[in-house]
Parts: C-alpha cells; sequence; structure tokens
C-alpha cells in the first residue's frame, strides 16, 4: 500500500509540473496587426505589419535594439571584421535549434543569405555581399564586393532560416504553417486573413518565453481595433490618437507615446502624365499642408519631416531641399506648367482605413485648392503595396521604416532595386546613374563625416524631382491593460518576449 501511495504522490508531483495549474502564465496574449498577413516568409516581404510579427519567431545574425541602437547577439554569438572591412566572420551559437528540433548550423545560415540576395523585397540589405561561405559547422564569412559602413546595421533585417524545412515545404513556403524559426515563439495554426497563434518555444536558447501563448487578429480599422481593446479582446494596442487623450486618462489602461522610426511621405509617379511635367510636380511639393495631415492624421503629436530618414539615423542629412506649405508658390508653378488653369491628375491610391486615408483627403483638399484634381482610391494594404511597387499608381500616400541608417532608404530608389523601390528613376527623364553612385559611395567609406556629405548630395537630388515627398516622422499610440508588464515599447517592433504577466 505505501508503495501505491508514493508511486500515486510521484506521478501527481509529476503532473505539477508537466501541466502547471491554470494561472497568470498560461494565459493567452491577446494582439492585433493593421493589415492581414501576406506572407510568412520574411525573405519575400517589406511590409513593416509583416515584420511586426516576423521578429516574434525568427531572427537575424545580431539585432539592433531600436531603443539602444547596440547590436546583440542572437543566431552569431560574436563576429570579427577583417583590416579592409571586406569580410565578415560570424561564429554560430551552438546549441540553436529551429522550432522542427533540428539544430542550426552555417549551412543554414549561408543559405538563408543567398536565398535573400534573390528576393526583390530584402536584397538590398545585402546590396554589397559577393559571397557567403561557411568554414565549418559553426563560421561562417561574408565577403563584400566593396566596403559597406551599413551592413551590421542592414544584416539585421535578414532573418535566418531553416533549409531543411524551406526545401521541404518549396513554392508553398510562406503560405503555410512553418517550423523554419529559432525565435522565442513558433506557429501553431495559421489564416493569414483571419487569426493566427502562436506558443512559446521551449527549447528556445535564451529560455522560455514567459507569456506560454500568443493570438494575433488583423483589424485594419481604428474603430474596431479601439472597440476590440476596450472590451477586453486585445491586451495591448496601437490606438487610434483621436482616442490619446480618453485613454490616457482612463485608469484601467497603461498607455505610452513613443515616436517611430518611420517617414510617411508622398509618392508622385512622373511617367504619368501630367505628373511628368516638372512645374506639376513642384507644384504638389509646395501644395502640401503638412501640419493640416499631421492634425488629421495624429492630432499634432507626430513630428513634421524635412527629409527622408528620421535625424537619428546614421548619416541622415539635416540640411538641403527642402519643399515646405506654400500655396501661392504652388500656384505659381501651375501657371508656369502646360495646364495654366489646372488640370485633373489622376488618382491618389492608399490603404484603407488609416491614417494613410486620412493624409489622402488632406492633399486631395490641397490639390484642389490650387487647381489640380484627383480622386482617392482605398486598397486593402497588400494591393496598395504591390500596385505600389510595379508603378500602378498616380499618386501615393504610404510609410517606410528606415532600420536605423540612411543606407536602408536604398531599397526605395536605387535602379537596381526593381520590385522593391516606390519610383522607377531609370529612363530618359533623370540623371540616375548620379544617384546609384551616390548610393555607392555612401557605403563605400566609414567615415562618418563622408558619409553625411555624400547622403546630403543623395537627399537633394531626390528632392529635386519632386517625387518622394516626406511628410511626418509618426508616434505610436501604445495602450495596454495593467495586468501585463511591458518593460519597453520599441518604436516600431514589439519584443513581446521581454514582457510578462503582472504577479497578483
Amino acid at each position: 500500500m505505501k508503495k501505491v501511495r508514493m508511486a500515486l504522490l510521484v506521478t501527481l508531483v509529476l503532473m505539477v509540473f508537466a501541466f502547471p495549474a491554470p494561472g497568470a502564465e498560461e494565459r493567452t496574449l491577446n494582439l492585433s496587426t493593421l493589415a492581414p498577413l501576406t506572407t510568412i516568409d520574411p525573405h519575400a516581404t517589406s511590409n513593416i505589419q509583416d515584420i511586426i510579427f516576423h521578429r516574434q519567431i525568427f531572427e537575424p545574425l545580431f539585432f539592433q535594439n531600436e531603443a539602444t541602437g547596440k547590436y546583440e547577439p542572437r543566431v552569431a554569438e560574436s563576429y570579427s571584421i577583417s583590416d579592409d572591412n571586406l569580410t565578415y566572420t560570424f561564429n554560430i551559437r551552438k546549441g540553436i535549434k529551429f522550432h522542427n528540433g533540428e539544430a542550426l548550423k552555417a549551412d543554414d545560415v549561408v543559405f538563408s543569405l543567398n536565398r535573400a540576395l534573390k528576393s526583390s523585397k530584402v536584397r538590398s540589405y545585402l546590396a554589397s555581399v559577393a559571397e557567403v561561405k561557411a568554414l565549418d559547422d559553426y563560421t561562417v564569412t561574408i565577403r563584400l564586393g566593396q566596403p559597406n559602413a551599413a551592413f551590421l546595421n542592414s544584416q539585421n533585417m535578414i532573418m535566418i532560416l531553416s533549409r531543411k524545412e524551406v526545401e521541404e515545404q518549396g513554392d508553398e513556403f510562406g503560405t503555410k504553417l512553418t517550423l523554419a524559426g529559432t525565435g522565442p515563439f513558433y506557429l501553431t495554426s495559421l489564416q493569414h486573413d483571419v487569426e493566427w497563434t502562436c506558443a512559446a518555444f521551449a527549447d528556445y536558447y535564451r529560455g522560455a518565453a514567459a507569456i506560454k501563448k500568443l493570438h494575433y487578429v488583423p483589424i485594419t480599422e481604428a474603430s474596431a481595433g479601439l472597440i476590440a481593446f476596450e472590451s477586453g479582446e486585445l491586451d495591448w494596442y496601437i490606438a487610434p490618437i483621436a482616442n490619446w487623450d480618453a485613454l490616457t486618462n482612463n485608469p484601467k489602461y497603461r498607455t505610452e507615446l513613443v515616436t517611430a522610426n518611420h517617414i510617411s511621405y508622398v509618392a508622385v509617379n512622373y511617367e504619368h502624365p501630367p505628373l511628368n511635367d516638372d512645374n506639376i510636380r513642384l507644384a504638389i511639393a509646395y501644395a502640401i499642408d503638412k501640419d493640416a495631415m499631421n492634425i488629421a492624421c495624429y492630432d499634432g503629436n507626430a513630428v513634421n519631416a524635412d527629409f527622408m530618414a528620421p535625424p537619428e539615423n546614421t548619416g541622415a542629412p539635416t540640411k538641403g531641399v527642402v519643399y515646405n506649405y506654400d500655396p501661392e508658390k504652388a500656384r505659381e508653378y501651375v501657371k508656369k506648367s502646360a495646364f495654366p488653369n489646372g488640370t485633373k491628375i489622376g488618382i491618389i491610391n492608399c490603404s484603407a482605413g488609416g491614417y494613410f486615408e486620412k493624409m489622402a483627403q488632406v492633399l486631395q483638399s490641397n490639390l484642389a485648392d490650387i487647381g489640380l484634381i484627383c480622386d482617392i482610391n482605398r486598397l486593402d494594404s497588400a494591393t496598395n503595396l504591390e500596385m505600389a511597387r510595379n508603378q500602378k499608381y498616380d499618386l501615393l500616400c504610404t510609410g517606410l521604416s528606415p532600420y536605423g541608417d540612411y543606407e536602408s532608404l536604398r531599397m526605395y530608389s536605387y535602379t537596381k532595386m526593381k520590385g522593391a523601390y516606390m519610383v522607377k528613376y531609370e529612363g530618359e527623364k533623370f540623371d540616375y546613374k548620379t544617384m546609384d553612385d551616390l548610393w555607392d559611395a555612401g557605403i563605400a567609406t566609414t567615415d562618418l563625416g563622408e558619409r553625411e556629405t555624400i547622403y546630403s548630395r543623395l537627399s537633394d537630388w531626390i528632392a529635386g524631382t519632386a517625387t518622394l515627398l516626406p511628410i511626418f516622422h509618426k508616434v505610436q499610440p501604445y495602450a495596454w491593460t495593467p495586468n501585463l508588464v511591458v518593460p519597453v515599447n520599441y518604436p516600431n517592433y514589439p519584443q513581446v518576449y521581454e514582457w510578462s504577466w503582472a504577479k497578483k
């Protein structure tokens, strides 16, 4: 009888450890994105809503902390750089497992980087890479064709994948459940347009996450998201700025306003008449009331932008060609154009339901004031981006998130980045080779003063075309429930691994 009782006691103890009693640690964290997932493949997208989620399940060699700017080891535990700044040697962390249980090896790193080099969506991050090679199972060298002062910064955007998982799924990779990551969470269910769930990865090399379950839903309408948050369906939310004061003054919530590393801008497709008229584009540039857009979109809490990168980004210009609101000058340029009495200039494309739609409405009104008439085409986010990257638009209200260095803007204009850029500069209209040369020169020197000088010239060149017009750097109005502990709210990409449920 004693043996039976002892066996029963052991069984009960094991059950307690194997199946913890329901409590805070087992509670599901409910989150939302502002758009459905376009893909699970991190090499097939530059959409920030995709990346926000991908950051929870995939990892790069080294992670750049948005709050501190420092590089933190992830897949690689250390690196060294050759004297000529052309070869980076990464020492791969031993003991890392993919979510499929396979050990990560150097071959997976080589496969991932070479795969990313073939992707139009992310290859700009590896623009200088000439060769990737495994020296052994835990050492990888990356040889550059020219020195790249932004390389450590840019590799942060390339996720390392399981070669086995990707090759087994083939063309379906990115469309279905995958265990190809090494991050703190792994996918457990997936419906791109409806919902997806994750669980904490027990074998994560930094230790299992405190929060064990994640549930995501895409909510494109600000009002619907607010209702979901206030009703308790969401635990953490990027709130509508129009409701910010009410949320901040409500003791039921925790709130923080964080300036994002982001630029909201207007793109002008000069290939579509009458936008090929230089004077029409200059008229548009001076007609835009940034203050009105800021108020309409963020109640004036955003930071008006003179340039395409926030000043905190390495190499970002702080002086040069700037367009400020001047309706009289805008009308003068209309009079100088081939359409002195004004004209229809096409359609403004924007993602529906968010602040880009409000930007488009203000832009439409600004242009009507100077005799330029246009309609608004409200699209789902994925369709809008796909059309933009194929230059199937007249005017476009959109945004991008630099990753800490001016070099990150390369993909939006460099002529070899077809499939990623929004404006196609290659052709007879502009001296695009000068622009390309400046991009190449900017990363070829490690001297920060030289880089800033080069990028200032580059910024002026792009501004002179009046095709990419910076509007503001948005803010992130974060709101969450008091039973959730969020040590740091990052400018763009939340790190759910750092979060936990508050102890009762």
